[in-house]
């Protein structure tokens, strides 16, 4: 059932998932790098997060929450190959699991 649900998309160099956006998809990196990045309160400059790597994932918390992205995200590796699962999807399919994606990533 995953495995049907998910869309192969490709991001390159800079491209971005902005903060603030309506979150209606889920994405496993596949392949590449993306930088996580937050607008500062003060200057609204995009301070770095963390960087995340083939196998980690993004965009599940605007999904489980209901609300906006809380970050932006920026391809920082020449191309990014994403699987992408839309919003009823991943409710229908990673539901049962919702609490295993909560965990927080930052650093240790």
């Amino acid at each position: 059932k995953l495995i049907d649900g998910l869309q192969s998309i490709k991001m390159v160099a800079d491209e971005f998932v902005s903060e603030g956006d309506k979150g209606e998809e889920f994405y496993i990196i596949e392949d590449g790098e993306v930088d996580c990045l937050k607008k500062s309160k003060n200057s609204g400059r995009l301070l770095f997060v963390r960087k995340l790597k083939r196998g980690d994932h993004f965009g599940e918390l605007a999904l489980i929450n209901n609300k906006n992205r809380s970050l932006s995200i920026k391809t920082s590796s020449p191309e990014c190959k994403l699987l992408k699962l839309d919003r009823e999807t991943f409710t229908r399919i990673l539901g049962s699991i919702e609490s295993n994606l909560k965990k927080d990533y930052g650093p240790p």
